[in-house]
């Protein structure tokens, strides 16, 4: 694994969950949302590069900051699928509330709940965001031959 490639992949990763939080905030203001953000860590475009190269990160970045960032990610996603659950309706057929946006109608004592979820899920964001930027400075440092 190349250093630009992986400096590339945490910038991605900012950027990715900058935007679901921003797409979040969207659905809660009532705005309809195409393709809504995975609710399973696995799913999203960061899941999939932290799980499906695991070892290569975890030995650059080492096992406790991988592992740190993993329960971090996890948590981000546990807490969005409380928003989801409010939102979508889990009755229907999962992948065609997931492709279609079927939302439910919401009362306003759910709404009120799924703010307090989003205050907590931009606090989230925040700390992960954090992780990946401190990441992304670990790499920085490496010099060019722990790559080779």
């Amino acid at each position: 694994m190349k250093k630009e490639h992986i400096i590339h992949a945490i910038e991605a990763a900012e950027t990715y969950h900058e935007e679901q939080l921003d797409k979040v905030a969207r659905l809660i203001k009532g705005e309809k949302i195409e393709n809504p953000t995975p609710i399973s860590k696995e799913a999203c475009k960061f899941g999939k590069w932290l799980y499906g190269e695991a070892k290569d990160i975890q030995s650059i970045l080492g096992l406790q900051f991988y592992d740190n960032m993993e329960i971090m990610h996890g948590f981000w996603h546990s807490e969005y699928k409380k928003i989801y659950d409010i939102f979508y309706d889990l009755d229907k057929n999962i992948v065609l509330s997931f492709l279609f946006g079927n939302r439910r109608k919401v009362e306003a004592d759910m709404l009120k709940k799924a703010q307090e979820y989003f205050e907590e899920l931009q606090s989230i964001t925040q700390n992960l965001l954090k992780a990946l930027h401190i990441s992304k400075k670990r790499v920085l440092v490496l010099s060019e031959s722990f790559f080779l």
